[in-house]
């Protein structure tokens, strides 16, 4: 009976809705009535992934915090950055961060190296990402290393390849190996002068200056069938200065008997070793792989060795060396722990950070049915929101502000919908909300220009969608093909914080966005699973199609579990007006009938995932 009084109640509502969207039939070939989803399954396009990241002990993190950033991939293979921070004290790291789930792999970059690391299906519930960078890391002189111990225990490593990831000033001399000047010492811990120039130790043969096919590198002596030995740089340093070094190593052969190491010793003024930092590779790798140790200059420091240092036990094979980068951490203008090279905003204690949300280049799309709680025409274009956000984040990757670039692509319905987004933490802590579009007069605001009434901060962006658009002439706006196209403007919206937050207090981008129904202030639509804010009229919930439980944790689904929302990490192509989004994408179905365990990049431009012709395209890309 309460259902039925809710019902008609409401009527009224649905009949004018249905008349103002005024949308002709047209024939779908699948009816997305059939699809049923699992339970649990929230149509995401992504998830948070967790990350921990420990640096070596070799470090001291007690004044610089260091930076790290998190790739899609590897920048020179076109990664895009989705996330920067820092390490606290002790040189770790543990969040979040959130990335589409048909992405594989993250690739992670910090002054101690670089990884790619896979992402499994279950790793987001399992433990995420964790990469130990200080692994493998050890303390001994070259000279406790043992020829005999080679022979002996000369198997293939398990350790991780790090890649150069962070550099200032290359302080070493001759690092390309182009010119032939070299000097020579008997062995590694022989005297030298800090001049540029590499020594070749001598003690069993000395190293040899070799032409690889027009490229000249350093190597093994080739035809002696037992050697220990290497070369050596000697640089000025500073206590706690933060020496980082690099150099591709390669091997002939992958034969045994080679065994590669780098090393940092750090030294006093009368030239006696203070420490060692080193790090073996071996077997050394035969194509040519950049390899990398990073460490912190003890008190009493005034110069550091820089060496590479090899065993090769059998005849007609070497190590060969080559491209040597050796970097010192820069100035620190603001005093934060972030040195200048590696500070977004050098000149600003209170900013360290730019983090960006897909990604450092591209948009994300929100997209919406609006009919809520009665059944929509899943089309997901009643509207097509785009967005970027800018996060700047302090040296305690603690949120500072944040910027949103949004843009109203289609509104494909004439219902006047506002739009906005949820986020944790105290409203009175936002110091001020700029660049929202708020005209229609159903909307309260705080003198910060955040929502009043609200426990959590809720942001309105806009209180009618079609002021933030231009008319086409028609209710539908780029949404049918034979309805003129309307250029999309860009805004911007900007949030000031009084007090910076940890992003477990936010969340992360984009929140927990929303529709406004109508300008009725309470009927929202969130995207699948997020709860209502403080002024949403839950007693809609569990009437007409909905099936939201707030017992269970269950908003904003049908039945069977379907959304009124969707948010893509990409620029969504969206369905022409009244296609349902299974006759636009070949596999939707299937990633949703799956609970998002298949065909995750669903929306992407592959072969056989679109249906061309039931796909909004601009005039200009046609």
């Amino acid at each position: 009976m309460e259902r039925r009084i809710v019902f008609l109640m409401l009527l009224p509502l649905i009949m004018f809705v249905t008349s103002s969207c005024n949308k002709t039939a047209v024939e779908n070939k699948n009816s997305i009535d059939n699809l049923k989803a699992p339970d649990g399954f929230t149509f995401n396009t992504t998830h948070s992934v967790s990350v921990s990241l420990e640096m070596p002990a070799s470090i001291n993190f007690s004044k610089y915090r260091s930076r790290f950033n998190i790739y899609t991939a590897a920048p020179d293979d076109g990664g895009k950055l989705i996330y920067s921070g820092s390490f606290n004290t002790l040189g770790h790291f543990k969040g979040s961060v959130k990335i589409p789930t048909s992405l594989k792999s993250i690739y992670v970059s910090t002054i101690a190296g670089a990884k790619t690391i896979a992402i499994e299906n279950s790793s987001f519930k399992e433990g995420g990402v964790v990469v130990n960078f200080g692994e493998g890391y050890g303390s001994l002189p070259p000279d406790s290393i043992s020829t005999q111990k080679t022979i002996e225990n000369n198997t293939t490593s398990n350790k991780t390849t790090y890649s150069q990831s962070f550099s200032n000033t290359n302080v070493i001399g001759n690092g390309d190996f182009e010119t032939n000047d070299f000097g020579h010492i008997n062995w590694w811990s022989s005297p030298h002068p800090v001049d540029n120039r590499w020594y070749i130790t001598t003690h069993y043969a000395p190293g040899e200056w070799f032409d690889e096919s027009g490229n000249h590198v350093i190597r093994t002596p080739y035809a002696n069938g037992r050697y220990a030995g290497g070369f050596s740089q000697m640089i000025n340093v500073n206590p706690n200065d933060i020496v980082t070094f690099s150099c591709d190593i390669k091997a002939t052969t992958n034969a045994h008997g080679l065994r590669s190491w780098l090393f940092l010793i750090p030294k006093d003024a009368a030239g006696n070793a203070i420490t060692y930092i080193e790090y073996e590779y071996t077997p050394p790798p035969t194509t040519w792989t950049t390899k990398q140790i990073v460490g912190t200059m003890p008190a009493g420091t005034v110069t550091c060795q820089v060496l590479m240092w090899a065993h090769d036990l059998l005849a007609n094979q070497s190590v060969m060396f080559d491209n040597v980068v050796v970097t010192i951490s820069g100035n620190d203008t603001d005093g934060d722990g972030v040195d200048d090279d590696n500070d977004d905003y050098p000149n600003d204690p209170d900013r360290a950070f730019n983090v960006y949300y897909p990604n450092e280049t591209d948009w994300g799309t929100l997209a919406y049915e609006d009919l809520w709680p009665g059944k929509g025409d899943y089309d997901f274009n009643d509207l097509i929101l785009d967005y970027h956000f800018k996060s700047i984040l302090n040296a305690q990757n603690e949120l500072v502000e944040f910027f949103i670039d949004y843009s109203v692509r289609a509104v494909g319905a004439s219902l006047e919908n506002g739009f906005g987004f949820m986020l944790g933490g105290d409203p009175s802590n936002v110091a001020s909300v700029t660049g929202t579009n708020i005209s229609e007069n159903y909307i309260n605001l705080n003198p910060n220009g955040t929502e009043q009434g609200q426990a959590n901060t809720v942001i309105i962006v806009f209180d009618n969608a079609f002021n933030m658009i231009n008319p086409s002439g028609s209710t539908f706006i780029n949404t049918k093909p034979d309805v003129p196209y309307v250029d999309p403007d860009t805004n911007q919206l900007h949030v000031l914080y009084n007090n910076p937050l940890a992003s477990n207090v936010t969340g992360s981008a984009p929140y927990n966005p929303f529709l406004i129904l109508n300008k009725t202030r309470n009927q929202e639509v969130h995207l699948a699973g997020n709860p209502p804010t403080n002024l949403a009229d839950q007693s809609l919930f569990g009437t007409w199609a909905d099936d939201s439980n707030p017992v269970t944790g269950k908003y904003y689904q049908t039945v069977n579990n379907l959304p009124w929302a969707l948010d893509l990490p990409v620029s969504f192509d969206y369905p022409v007006e009244q296609v349902e989004i299974i006759n636009a994408y070949n596999h939707f179905v299937e990633w949703a009938e799956s609970g998002g365990s298949v065909y995750t990049d669903w929306y992407e431009d592959n072969t056989g995932y679109r249906v061309d012709e039931n796909i909004y395209t601009p005039p200009a890309t046609k």
